[in-house]
């Protein structure tokens, strides 16, 4: 059998998408390639979860992908070729495989992005970055809308956004039950009713993936809770997570959004972050079933708007900020703090 191929195609932990037109085609000449790498796990230190989340994900990722015709190398933490590092594998397998073409998705982290673009600027091999297809704004989208504002309101650029996208505003543009903003009715503290919902994640066991992350010596904080990881393993699970939280948690998500309760730690969050963030699901249908289930009288407005504003406001904002001012970003500090983070920053026992 024939190792040759005329094109690797990179996809990151947080680029699990199904739906990306990448795999509209089967291309036996393209090779997805997927790869658990010390680089990743040890930029910075990650809570537990994350990296066996992430991990789970991209194994079940690459297992879909197998299944429906394409051809992948997964590159295991543990594996005696691994390189342990992007740029290393990279190389390795663009030689193995004999390609004309490497080819990625855009990162969302400007230190893989300015990686991959300084590699490819040496390279021989014809090198492309295509889009995510995934976040509602491009990269200079806010800095482009702001312009020379003296200050980048966070509201501004929400109007704007549900305008521009047409969610929760009428045909002339204006604002579902005539105001904007509903925050002011979404600080209600929870009484200890309604009860918070059961949680509806699956719960994965993960125990022998976890052995393997130790075995390596990645280190990380926080509990793991391998023998039983609540969070999604693929789009199917996550479609699963959205419509619970949309039958069970939305109606109640706007009074109690800011709330805190000690024996009540998810209330009626939705818990989808995860599933957005390595793009299982796409914000736009997001936003759409939550404005859905206030048409049909299901969840009232203030709850679904408080819920748009997250996803749609606050998560496209930072990352234009992100962005706008990167890199050096990170290290700005403009309220001048220096003293170390205290034990519980990274135990999580705040005693709250």
């Amino acid at each position: 059998m024939t190792t040759s191929a005329h094109t690797l195609r990179l996809v990151l932990g947080d680029q699990l998408n199904p739906q990306h037109s990448w795999l509209s085609q089967v291309d036996p000449g393209v090779v997805y390639v997927l790869m658990e790498v010390r680089q990743e796990t040890d930029y910075v230190l990650h809570h537990a979860q994350k990296i066996l989340a992430i991990f789970a994900a991209m194994r079940d990722f690459a297992h879909q992908l197998r299944a429906a015709g394409h051809r992948v190398r997964y590159v295991k933490l543990d594996d005696a070729s691994n390189r342990q590092s992007v740029i290393g594998n990279l190389e390795a397998l663009a030689h193995h495989y004999q390609v004309q073409q490497v080819q990625w998705q855009q990162p969302d982290e400007w230190r893989l992005d300015k990686l991959l673009a300084d590699w490819s600027a040496h390279q021989s091999l014809t090198c492309e970055t295509v889009g995510t297809e995934h976040f509602l704004t491009g990269r200079t989208d806010l800095e482009e809308l702001m312009g020379k504002r003296k200050q980048w309101l966070m509201e501004h650029f929400y109007r704007h956004m549900r305008r521009r996208w047409h969610v929760l505003v009428d045909e002339a543009g204006e604002p579902e039950g005539g105001q904007w903003n509903y925050d002011h009715d979404n600080r209600k503290r929870w009484p200890g009713t309604p009860a918070q919902p059961e949680d509806w994640r699956p719960a994965h066991d993960h125990r022998k993936l976890w052995e393997m992350v130790q075995q390596a010596g990645v280190e990380s904080f926080g509990d793991p809770q391998a023998e039983a990881v609540r969070w999604p393993l693929n789009r199917g699970e996550a479609l699963q997570c959205l419509d619970a939280f949309i039958q069970t948690a939305l109606p109640h998500f706007g009074n109690y959004e800011d709330a805190l309760a000690s024996n009540a730690p998810r209330l009626f969050h939705s818990l989808l972050s995860f599933a957005l963030n390595v793009k299982m699901l796409h914000p736009l249908e997001v936003l759409q079933r939550a404005e859905s289930a206030y048409r049909a009288g299901s969840a009232p407005l203030a709850a679904v708007e408080g819920f748009v504003r997250q996803i749609m406001g606050w998560r496209e904002y930072v990352r234009g900020i992100y962005w706008a001012h990167m890199p050096g970003y990170e290290a700005h500090n403009a309220l001048g703090h220096h003293t170390p983070l205290p034990h519980w920053f990274w135990s999580g026992d705040t005693r709250m």
